[in-house]
């Protein structure tokens, strides 16, 4: 398939190379000032790769197409939106001008008003959601230094708004497990969106202060505030109507501390998920903020008090 990745970030890029090693034709499309650099250069990639319970580190020179601007008559069958949230109200007048006939695959964190601002843009239609579960990562001045998890609980997640199981989700579906990047779909990918950046929200936060992930998982009384924050946030999830406890991967936030604390240094102490968190807390501080403060407002808003997430956005932003 003819797919572009928009955006040349730690996780587009990574999914884009995983995609081109199966035979897809990937195109990047990158700023301006970025495209004959990459275009001569390539992208580095220094990746640890984790999958098959092994740890093995791999340095390539990924060469995918480069682009700098959307044609209104691109072929492309597929376009993979990978760049943070705070860039999406930049992207949607591109797409709602370009995407042509193009499925656009939201790989993003997604809140409520986010949800809203793509449908006042794109038809349902044209776009699906998905979430890189498997990849992350930084960057320094060698290139991308990326980590894709071998952990059982990471997946890529895929699904349509209205639960289908669609042929367009089928088919790139497929491509994800070609390419060893577990994809599952759900019925209800627009629950597992909201809770998972309520979670998302808490555990960046709680990573910030810890100041890396081993810290994080290391500290039970951080831990324990960041479930807190979790919580309230997905308090303000289910007063707006996407219950929680439709996502099993949320039950770990509703035990008793002494069973989820230890759970989660298990968990969020893999070498993986930590050096994925570390690249997304140290490189995305501004969304993080924004995710925060998203919820705080939807909170307010609609009743639910939401000290902890206030108190800890205050410690790490002021």
């Amino acid at each position: 398939m003819k797919i572009l990745i928009y955006g040349a970030g730690i996780v587009g890029t990574t999914y884009g190379w995983q995609l081109s090693k199966t035979g897809h034709e990937i195109t990047v499309l990158v700023r301006p000032q970025k495209k004959q650099s990459i275009k001569e250069e390539g992208i580095h990639i220094h990746c640890t790769d984790f999958r098959g319970g092994q740890k093995e580190v791999k340095k390539v020179v990924f060469k995918p197409d480069v682009i700098d601007s959307l044609s209104t008559d691109n072929n492309f069958e597929y376009i993979i939106v990978t760049t943070n949230n705070l860039h999406l109200k930049e992207i949607l007048p591109v797409l709602s001008k370009s995407a042509g006939n193009a499925h656009v695959l939201f790989f993003q964190n997604m809140w409520v008003d986010d949800l809203d601002s793509i449908n006042e843009y794109l038809s349902e239609k044209q776009y699906f959601f998905g979430f890189p579960f498997m990849a992350g990562g930084g960057r320094d001045a060698g290139g991308i230094k990326s980590a894709i998890s071998g952990l059982k609980q990471s997946h890529t997640p895929l699904g349509e708004l209205n639960g289908e199981v669609s042929e367009r989700v089928q088919k790139i579906a497929k491509a994800l497990e070609d390419a060893n990047l577990k994809p599952i779909i759900y019925n209800q990918i627009k629950i597992w969106l909201i809770t998972h950046y309520a979670v998302a929200a808490g555990l960046s936060a709680g990573i910030m202060k810890a100041k890396s992930g081993r810290n994080f998982a290391n500290n039970s009384d951080i831990l324990k505030e960041a479930i807190k924050a979790i919580r309230e946030g997905l308090e303000v999830c289910q007063k707006l109507r996407y219950n929680p406890k439709a996502e099993k991967a949320n039950r770990l936030y509703s035990l008793p501390f002494f069973i989820a604390i230890p759970i989660a240094r298990k968990v969020y102490g893999n070498e993986a998920l930590c050096l994925m968190f570390d690249g997304h807390t140290q490189h995305s501080p501004d969304e993080m903020k924004k995710m925060l403060e998203d919820i705080i407002t939807d909170g307010e808003k609609h009743g639910v008090k939401v000290p902890i997430l206030k108190q800890i956005k205050e410690t790490i932003f002021n």
